[in-house]
């Protein structure tokens, strides 16, 4: 009995084995569903807020109690590898600042100037862009640096002409502000400009102040830079610091008369403001 026993569990060893080689081959079969694939993550993409923002912006800010609430309306500005820069033309006001972008965020700090001198640094700065719409954020100071922010982006931000500030012209300022810089004269349409000219004051900071620079435009965008030495200043304050640097635009008033925007400061002190043709 024990050799028949044997002897049947070794006749179905066979089918044991065929049995088992079926589930695997079953185990193999192209019906499973293939393999997840991991998701696809795409690549940060950074808002682009370079160009020139129309003077209808606005800052909503303090007095200076840090009370008050003071809102200024005419707000301008000019954005550019990491710069932001920020005017009202009628309150003398001037921001300058440097910031970095994630996504559409912006975050930094800028510098505040009140007529022509500057009054706060390291100011925090945050905020978000809209791209080709708007900037808007928050100034985290006191004061005219306490409070929120928009610039607005301008409809026409296309290519340079450098033959739109170098016409052999002067440049005067539209409200009489700044008040220490009466003119600008661009006087070569040579590429770069060597000279944007001179100026002077009979009173004010800037007295009697001459200024050689340079403008040179910034491809594809509607922003020049500027550099500029004061020289022969009576105020020896001024000598201290002489360099500035900044940047231009230049955009139509609502009678189709061009306006030049400039911003120049050297971090102790700013002429800045928008000018028309003389």
């Amino acid at each position: 009995m024990p050799q028949l026993n044997f002897r049947s569990r070794l006749a179905r060893l066979p089918m044991m084995l065929l049995a088992l080689f079926v589930v695997v081959l079953q185990g193999c079969s192209s019906d499973d569903p293939a393999p997840v694939a991991p998701p696809v993550i795409p690549p940060v993409v950074n808002a682009d807020p370079t160009g020139y923002y129309i003077n209808s912006g606005f800052v909503d800010v303090k007095a200076g109690d840090n009370t008050t609430q003071r809102l200024v309306t005419d707000v301008q500005g000019m954005v550019h590898d990491g710069q932001l820069l920020m005017l009202s033309e009628t309150e003398n006001l001037t921001y300058v600042g440097t910031f970095s972008v994630n996504e559409n965020d912006i975050s930094g700090t800028v510098t505040v100037y009140e007529a022509d001198v500057m009054t706060q640094a390291n100011v925090p700065l945050s905020g978000m862009i809209t791209q080709g719409t708007r900037i808007t954020g928050t100034l985290g100071g006191t004061g005219v640096a306490n409070g929120t922010f928009q610039l607005d982006y301008a409809a026409d931000n296309g290519p340079v002409d450098m033959s739109m500030v170098a016409r052999l012209l002067s440049w005067e300022p539209v409200t009489g502000s700044p008040p220490d810089l009466p003119f600008l004269s661009v006087s070569d349409v040579a590429l770069p400009v060597q000279n944007i000219g001179s100026a002077s004051s009979m009173g004010g900071i800037f007295t009697s102040c001459d200024y050689l620079g340079r403008i040179e435009p910034i491809a594809a965008t509607h922003l020049y830079t500027v550099s500029v030495t004061a020289a022969n200043c009576m105020n020896g304050d001024i000598l201290a610091t002489p360099s500035y640097t900044g940047l231009v635009s230049v955009r139509s008033d609502v009678n189709a008369n061009d306006r030049l925007i400039l911003v120049l400061t050297n971090g102790a002190y700013d002429f800045s403001g928008e000018y028309k043709e003389q």
